[in-house]
């Protein structure tokens, strides 16, 4: 999977991923491009490394998060290879008509991706710690530790609603459902 040959974008692989994605021919060849450029030892994959090099993600406090995401959940062995990193991206592709939609870039598919960045022991709940853990990264030192607890505790009673003191996924995307997903959660992509 790691071989530079995973990455190879042969006809077949481009005419699948597209009908796949719902990306045009142009968008996965600029993206194939961009991968290559940020593969900088041009071995077929991804690391942790390169994906910092990006300056939006290197930037964001929730940088490293993003990346644990990436890697662990949509990679293998902390790398992740071109066709793992465009179905990925689909998720972020913007739906203009119902036609558009795939199964990557659904309002669903948006939200469970959001949702794992918090919920990164995989129990399909987002428990204190992990809210917490997100909630100090979001704001640094700006804020002492008592004021993120309280935060964390007010949030969790708040969305819970079955008394499990977590936020599960189905209370997660209730509290999101007046949120537009697909204009939020979603990326330009040129072609």
């Amino acid at each position: 999977m790691g071989s530079n040959a995973s990455i190879m974008l042969q006809q077949d692989d481009l005419q699948n991923i597209c009908q796949q994605t719902g990306f045009a021919v142009k968008q996965v060849q600029r993206l194939y491009s961009r991968f290559k450029t940020l593969d900088k030892r041009d071995c077929g994959y991804l690391t942790r490394e390169n994906l910092l090099c990006i300056p939006e993600v290197n930037i964001n406090p929730l940088g490293e998060r993003l990346i644990d995401v990436i890697m662990e959940d949509y990679g293998e062995n902390n790398q992740i290879n071109f066709k793992q990193f465009i179905f990925l991206l689909a998720k972020f592709r913007r739906a203009k008509f119902k036609s558009s939609i795939t199964e990557y870039n659904t309002r669903d598919s948006k939200l469970r991706f959001l949702f794992d960045m918090y919920d990164r022991n995989h129990d399909m709940k987002i428990d204190r710690n992990e809210l917490l853990e997100v909630l100090k990264m979001m704001v640094g030192g700006n804020i002492h530790d008592d004021q993120i607890a309280t935060i964390a505790d007010h949030t969790i009673n708040e969305l819970d609603t079955d008394g499990d003191k977590s936020i599960t996924f189905e209370e997660f995307c209730k509290t999101l459902e007046r949120i537009d997903a697909d204009d939020k959660m979603s990326m330009k992509f040129l072609s």
